[in-house]
């Protein structure tokens, strides 16, 4: 028995699907057959039930699952344990973020761990403009994935982390829901007040502008706030509508809100967020040991870029 097998066990409980399970795995329908028959012949059990083309965890299963995934805890614990040891990284990380800054939380929880003698500096928007003229920063969290120019010193080299869709947010208060009602188009928003962000910058533009003018109108922006956290309460409030890109729709929804999320009809527009660096040379430690965690987090290749 190997953890291989435990891993694809649990993750096979959770789907009971050979064939979607062996999608999410990334491996072939039969490997993932041939690595339970051979945990199942190892126990001297059967772990799920055969019918016809579908498989259920039956009993057996139920009760080796709860000390597989005790094991596998137990056994996270342990890597964590040892990387603590190992990696006794120091220093300090700036990162501005030109893109809603939680959206990195989970990566940086997940890295404080590793490393708890590293200190970061988070900045966004206009506070990142002030922390800019002071010093350098390691790190910047963006919404293009193209490398800019940054100063007349520094070329900064740009990774994607995530790629997805636009969405609209609006009160019920504003936009009575209707029943079934899931997308809208722009073209019937055009008489919509919308909340929009003030910062214009080579690495954030607000989306709403140029989609609206794709639909064939000019944005009505009697609120515009500075950061997203304002927007985000302007929106509940029912103030106005707002293009968002579906990752802030978590932070949006706030226990008891009345906001209704819609996709946007006939829009090709994504949204990427990318997280730029400097140069390997100008790199501290730190920052070198940020960045591939960083992208071993969001399961991007492994950077060989000066």
């Amino acid at each position: 028995m190997d953890i291989f097998q435990i891993q694809y066990f649990l993750e096979l409980k959770k789907h009971e699907h050979m064939s979607v399970t062996a999608d999410l795995l990334n491996i072939s329908q039969p490997a993932l057959s041939r690595s339970i028959a051979a945990l199942e012949a190892e126990l001297g059990i059967q772990l799920f039930d055969r019918i016809g083309k579908r498989i259920k965890l039956n009993r057996n299963g139920e009760e080796f699952a709860r000390y597989a995934e005790k094991a596998l805890r137990i056994l996270n614990y342990g890597v964590s344990a040892a990387k603590n040891v190992h990696y006794e990284i120091t220093g300090q990380i700036t990162l501005l973020c030109y893109a809603y800054a939680p959206l990195l939380s989970k990566c940086l929880a997940g890295y404080a761990k590793l490393n708890p003698y590293v200190h970061f500096t988070i900045s966004q928007f206009m506070l990142g403009e002030a922390l800019k003229r002071a010093e350098k920063p390691d790190f910047i969290f963006c919404t293009s994935s193209s490398a800019h120019a940054y100063g007349q010193e520094q070329f900064w080299v740009s990774e994607p982390l995530l790629e997805e869709d636009y969405v609209l947010a609006v009160s019920d208060r504003l936009l009575p829901p209707e029943p079934g009602k899931t997308s809208v188009s722009l073209a019937d928003l055009k008489e919509y007040p919308f909340v929009t962000l003030t910062h214009n910058s080579i690495f954030y533009r607000d989306a709403t502008f140029s989609l609206c003018q794709d639909a064939g109108f000019f944005v009505k922006s009697p609120f515009q706030a500075d950061n997203y956290d304002i927007q985000l309460d302007l929106i509940r409030q029912g103030l106005g509508a707002a293009i968002l890109p579906s990752s802030c729709i978590p932070y949006l929804m706030a226990p008891k809100s009345d906001v209704t999320i819609y996709t946007l009809e006939n829009c090709s527009h994504r949204h990427i967020l990318s997280l730029l660096r400097q140069r390997r040379a100008s790199m501290t430690e730190a920052a070198q040991d940020f960045w591939d965690y960083t992208l071993d987090f969001f399961e991007r290749p492994k950077d060989e870029r000066e």
